[in-house]
């Protein structure tokens, strides 16, 4: 008879772990100077947050999407920025607790985007947490 009591509740956290969203590939970009791969005051706290995010999504993979300027920008940036940024913001997630192994990083090289877009974004790292529902 204890059983039936416990029975509702069984079938209540079944429930709850469907209508749960997953994190369908939440992102969190982060900005860099022009040809700097160093984390400013600004970018730490997306990255913190974006750790914390991680951190309460320990089964999805973390993915860097490193980006630097193109030709034809005021400045020009030296070729594996991009992976640097990568670097550097792998380095602070792991400072954050996010585990390593977790992370992995995709360098884009400089690209122009299709769409145009300030310079500043196209000196970015997008952390990417889950993968993107397609």
């Amino acid at each position: 008879m204890r059983w039936l009591v416990g029975l509702p509740l069984v079938f209540s956290l079944g429930a709850c772990a469907l209508i749960m969203p997953k994190s369908a590939g939440q992102g969190f970009p982060v900005f860099f100077d022009p040809t700097s791969a160093a984390i400013t005051n600004g970018a730490l706290g997306t990255i913190d947050a974006a750790a914390k995010f991680a951190n309460a999504h320990a089964d999805e993979p973390v993915i860097l999407s490193a980006y630097m300027a193109p030709a034809g920008h005021h400045y020009v940036e030296v070729p594996g920025i991009d992976t640097q940024r990568g670097e550097a913001v792998t380095a602070r997630l792991v400072a954050d607790g996010v585990d390593p192994a977790r992370i992995s990083i995709k360098p884009n090289g400089a690209v122009q985007p299709d769409v145009p877009m300030s310079k500043i974004e196209v000196r970015r790292v997008d952390i990417i947490v889950g993968v993107p529902a397609r």
